[in-house]
């Protein structure tokens, strides 16, 4: 198992909490990648800093400020090159807005409103948009590798 893998399990649980980055107190979907990228080492703490914003900015902005700081430390890769510890990030509203690690065997460990971190399947209803759709922008892998 990877760093970044073995990192995201132990947030497994931690409620949501929008802005927030104490594993087991509060963490949303973004400082999870961040924290997960911090604790592990691959960059250094407080080295991404974030404006402050709602946990509903996707449904009234088109600026995708997320995608932006993301593409700043990771590449885009294919689907079909997912590895463990690599990034998917997902579009509700107007723009990329979601975001999780891929552990492995179809799973991603992602921070969800009302539920905290938690392990879902690739496949969850929760990733498709009302026509059946993939919500998927595309996946992410770490420059620094994994």
């Amino acid at each position: 198992m990877n760093s970044m893998v073995a990192e995201a399990y132990t947030w497994l649980g931690t409620p949501h909490v929008n802005q927030a980055k104490v594993k087991g107190k509060g963490v949303d979907c973004g400082m999870l990648l961040i924290a997960c990228l911090e604790n592990t080492g691959h960059i250094k703490k407080g080295a991404i800093q974030i404006a402050p914003y709602s946990n509903e900015w996707h449904l009234h902005h088109s600026t995708e400020w997320f995608l932006k700081v993301v593409e700043k430390y990771c590449n885009k890769i294919s689907m079909v090159s997912i590895q463990p510890g690599d990034f998917l990030l997902y579009r509700f509203g107007r723009c990329v807005s979601h975001g999780g690690i891929y552990v492995g065997n179809n799973h991603i460990i992602h921070a969800l409103v009302g539920q905290g971190v938690v392990m879902t399947d690739l496949n969850d209803v929760m990733f498709l948009d009302a026509h059946g759709k993939s919500r998927l922008h595309g996946v992410y892998r770490f420059k620094g590798g994994g």
